[in-house]
């Protein structure tokens, strides 16, 4: 098999690997929030899509991403194999601009760390624009440097013009590559004027007229979306310091290298030897021709520009700059190339090192949870799976509203309940109180940043107050409550006395029933105090057990819901703490013991009773009744 064909075949199995990567779980993780957004807005009419006064972004990954859907259907699996297929065909381009600047075997060392890159799988198997981009911005980069040939094909410079304004109303961070692109045409004209004059005169104009079909082509979106852009954008000079470009060079080059799934030392460790070999790669571009200097230029301009413009963005996300991924592993590869020469054993070793931290990276992508974007989806399955006829689903933040409509168990009435601004307890406790009149069974979703919709935790504290809290869970991103409605329960007080630890005093409670059947719901009320400010957050445990121990219900939770820690109780006031207990429909009939206490949730340490000297008090036996049909 002669060398050619061998390199063929062996660029096919590397082609192979990368795109079972890229297929690999791709819908192990929920949709996340993004995600949900891109899924709707692509479901709009043509006309929300193509100019909406809702998206920041330009018009590109939407329409195809429409266009997709229509043919695919919205699972998981069908919308994210749109960015996989993208961000595989980046692999090619790849390996054709590291050919075509570098030789053959820079070419397959770049494509090879590409297909690995734990950086590329990430946004591989994610509903978003930024495959895209990278992969339009390949294309316009191979165009690019077809254009720096001695006698450039027509056909170059229009392909360039489709690419480059593909990615362009892809993602607006394509313009800072572009830019970089103009540099290198500049100065290579400039260099070259003397030679052929006639000939170079006629690239110069021709590259005029490209971009100057590129700036006609994006002015329509820049005036449909101009009020949109200009009420966005936020002018916040700040000073241009080097901590910034550090950080904004560091941030991105990590999230391509090492990914997102490792923890800051594991990449930190990781990026080392890419570091270095990517200096080297610097090095070896001081001898090299004009198409390897252009892939440097697509690197480092676009970083740069990104620092040069952010105070004056509102927001910077090192995802912006995927579009330099094509030019980060060629330069890699182009340092392990040079080490290769100057000693064969050099560049083994930094092979099997970046192979190495690209699979760690790659491992921990697909096996840690560090990376998990979020359960929203197996949160609502569980809603499903355990709610009840009349139940309905609380949702408090409006960022919320799209994966929801994506998750939103069928025949669950939903209500958006959101804290006044500024938040007022009478007008969101209003509100609630008709919701609860109509459903006994709440289920509140509390989803990303508290602070930026219920501040002060009015919701929380008004469902704590006037219903029992039955369930509680985080989900990565969110939590969710069930609480239960005892409106019509009746309930008698029971004075007891106990002090937990040294200043916590438990002095009545009261129950719903001293008796229920199988898959009855207890309420239990506890009314607490203290004499003494208490510096520590206590959590409460209320427990039914059997007479071997057996744990059959229970529902902990810090005080109100959590809406009122230990720490913050104040001192000689009544504290009324609701629970409710779900007892399992499973649960034998006999008679169970009601206990409860306080632990301290990081360590599981009980307080101590000081009346019996145990880690719990007993309230009284509950008869769990069998089910009569």
């Amino acid at each position: 098999m002669n060398t050619r064909v061998q390199r063929f075949f062996t660029l096919i199995l590397l082609l192979l690997v990368a795109f079972g990567l890229r297929m690999y779980a791709i819908d192990r993780q929920d949709i996340w929030g993004d995600e949900a957004y891109s899924i709707w807005f692509s479901r709009q009419p043509w006309a929300q899509v193509i100019a909406s006064d809702t998206d920041p972004h330009p018009p590109g990954h939407p329409v195809v991403l429409a266009l997709w859907l229509r043919a695919t259907g919205i699972t998981p699996l069908a919308v994210r194999t749109l960015s996989a297929l993208q961000n595989f065909l980046i692999i090619p381009i790849v390996y054709i601009l590291g050919k075509r600047s570098f030789g053959n075997q820079t070419a397959f060392l770049a494509a090879t760390f590409a297909a690995i890159s734990p950086g590329l799988l990430y946004h591989a198997q994610e509903t978003r624009m930024y495959s895209q981009v990278a992969l339009f911005m390949g294309l316009a980069c191979y165009f690019f440097l077809r254009l720096l040939e001695p006698r450039p094909p027509r056909a170059g410079w229009w392909g360039y013009v489709i690419t480059a304004l593909a990615a362009g109303y892809t993602h607006y961070y394509a313009f800072f590559v572009i830019v970089a692109q103009n540099l290198i045409m500049g100065l290579h004209l400039y260099r070259n004027l003397h030679v052929a004059r006639q000939k170079h005169w006629k690239t110069f104009w021709r590259w005029c007229g490209t971009q100057l079909i590129l700036i006609a082509a994006y002015v329509p979106w820049v005036l449909v979306q101009q009020d949109f852009l200009s009420g966005k954008a936020s002018y916040r000079i700040t000073e241009w310091t080097l901590a910034t470009l550090t950080k904004i060079t560091q941030e991105t080059f990590t999230g391509i290298g090492a990914g997102l799934a490792l923890t800051p030392t594991t990449a930190q460790a990781v990026m080392l030897p890419m570091a270095v070999t990517g200096a080297i790669g610097m090095l070896s571009l001081l001898q090299a021709k004009m198409p390897a200097r252009a892939i440097a230029a697509f690197l480092w301009i676009p970083v740069g520009i990104a620092w040069i413009v952010n105070p004056l963005m509102p927001f910077f996300f090192p995802r912006y700059l995927l579009v330099v991924a094509p030019a980060f592993y060629l330069l890699l590869a182009a340092g392990v190339t040079l080490l290769t020469r100057l000693w064969r054993p050099l560049g083994l070793i930094s092979i099997a090192a970046l192979l190495l931290g690209s699979s760690i990276g790659t491992h921990a992508y697909y096996v840690d949870k560090l990376h998990i974007r979020g359960r929203y989806g197996q949160m609502m399955n569980y809603i499903a799976e355990h709610a009840q006829e009349g139940d309905a689903l609380l949702w408090t933040n409006s960022l919320q509203v799209r994966i929801l409509e994506y998750y939103q168990p069928r025949g669950l009435a939903s209500y958006f309940i959101t804290a006044s601004n500024p938040p007022t307890a009478p007008q969101t406790g209003e509100t609630l109180e008709t919701i609860v009149a109509k459903h006994p069974r709440l289920w509140l979703v509390r989803f990303g940043n508290q602070a930026e919709y219920d501040p002060i935790d009015i919701i929380n504290t008004w469902l704590a107050t006037h219903t029992s809290k039955a369930h509680f869970s985080t989900w990565d991103g969110s939590d969710l409550a069930l609480y239960i409605s005892h409106s019509n329960t009746t309930t008698l007080v029971n004075p007891i006395q106990f002090t937990l630890g040294e200043t916590i005093s438990l002095s009545d409670y009261s129950v719903s029933a001293n008796s229920l059947a199988p898959g009855d719901t207890l309420i239990l009320t506890l009314y607490w105090s203290t004499h003494s400010p208490i510096t520590s957050r206590y959590t409460v445990f209320t427990h039914l057990l059997d007479s071997t121990g057996t744990l059959w219900a229970q529902m902990d939770s810090e005080p109100l819901g959590g809406s009122l820690p230990t720490d913050r109780w104040p001192i000689d006031s009544r504290i009324q703490d609701n629970y409710a207990l779900m007892v399992p429909a499973s649960t034998p009939p006999g008679t169970y013991t009601l206990q409860v206490g306080m632990y301290v949730l990081e360590t599981g340490i009980r307080l101590p009773v000081q009346e019996t000297g145990q880690d719990h008090i007993i309230l009284q036996t509950i008869e769990v009744q069998s089910n009569t049909y």
